[in-house]
């Protein structure tokens, strides 16, 4: 079988183009071979997060992976059979990214004969990561837009460095995916978030959450807040806080958030996602530019021509699309709308 050969240092050169890589490669059932894994990070090969990723989807599908080490610089993937269902308990062992890690798995959990259900422990608010809570209600609502049937609980949050939290996730047979047209957002409807802390005073998650409000109002959103939720109670390790911000179109949905740390004011946390926030809905695009890198796999597997209006362009979205194309056969086109983008993916219908 022909080896598929993927520069690991393309475009942004990061851990998303070993995720995606991955997961194409499992479920095409793909012999592929991914070099200069992580080339341009100033901790190049494969970190913990990756090397679970890789394990897990490998494990799902019985396929072998040679170079499988921290550190490495290389892997070579020899295609199993079609991911099976049951239970799975992963654990990353670090405050590696339980999102990130999920980015990887669901495009093949959801391609599963019967019901798959996977237990993750590691870090579910880390930096350099969407938080656990914009997956839940961002990401996974655009996602049931393709057909895509997922369900997630936030059983534990986990911080830097001990990580430890815990997520369970279950899913469900999705495919064939449902090609989807979200270009014109439609009305707002509503703003709603979370602002969340954990092992600290119960005021840090109040301010941050009257800050975003307050940006909000300021810039002419505050009649469309609708809820914003205070969560201190969430059994956690470590200490952290944090904020997501979301607000729900007719046709679409927009996030934006912020990571606490120590010495970042509490006020600080809030106004940086409103920030983020606002910044999409002035765009009026119904996605924003961190969900379109998490909906180009979607894309390019769904049966059928899907487009999207994003708020912007990313380099992950970018190198999503040059990597999904690579190995998929999709065909893709960009169009640039002054800050917002027009992405059109001419999907394979992957069954």
């Amino acid at each position: 079988m022909e080896v598929v050969e993927i520069d690991g240092s393309y475009g942004e050169g990061g851990g998303q183009l070993l995720r995606y890589g991955i997961a194409l490669a499992a479920l095409l059932g793909k012999r592929i071979r991914i070099y200069n894994i992580r080339a341009k990070r100033s901790n190049p090969g494969l970190r913990a997060q990756h090397l679970t990723a890789v394990k897990v989807v490998a494990d799902l599908v019985g396929a072998k992976v040679n170079g499988l080490f921290i550190g490495s610089l290389e892997i070579l993937v020899e295609p199993g059979g079609r991911p099976k269902s049951g239970s799975y308990d992963v654990d990353i062992g670090t405050a590696g990214s339980v999102p990130l890690l999920l980015q990887a798995v669901l495009p093949v959990l959801t391609a599963a004969r019967g019901e798959v259900t996977l237990k993750v422990r590691g870090g579910t608010n880390v930096k350099w990561s969407p938080p656990i809570q914009y997956m839940q209600h961002v990401l996974l609502p655009l996602l049931e837009k393709f057909g895509v049937k997922v369900w997630l609980r936030v059983h534990r949050l986990g911080y830097y460095p001990q990580g430890g939290g815990l997520v369970e996730v279950r899913a469900f047979p999705s495919y064939p995916l449902t090609p989807i047209s979200l270009e014109n957002a439609g009305g707002l409807l509503a703003i709603e978030g979370i602002s969340y802390s954990s092992n600290l005073p119960g005021h840090v998650a109040e301010r941050q959450a009257k800050a975003a409000i307050e940006y909000l109002k300021q810039e002419g959103y505050g009649e469309y807040v609708r809820d914003m939720a205070i969560e201190v109670d969430t059994p956690a390790v470590g200490t952290g806080s944090g904020i997501v911000l979301w607000a729900k179109f007719e046709h679409g949905i927009v996030g934006g958030d912020s990571l606490g740390e120590k010495g970042k004011r509490a006020e600080l946390v809030g106004r940086e996602a409103a920030e983020k926030l606002v910044a999409a809905l002035r765009s009026k695009a119904p996605v924003d530019s961190h969900a379109l890198d998490n909906v180009t796999i979607y894309m390019s597997l769904a049966k059928g021509r899907s487009s999207v209006i994003a708020s912007g362009m990313t380099s992950h979205a970018e190198t999503a699309l040059w990597l999904c194309s690579r190995l998929t056969g999709s065909k893709y086109v960009v169009e640039r709308l002054g800050e917002a983008v027009k992405v059109i993916v001419d999907g394979i219908g992957f069954t």
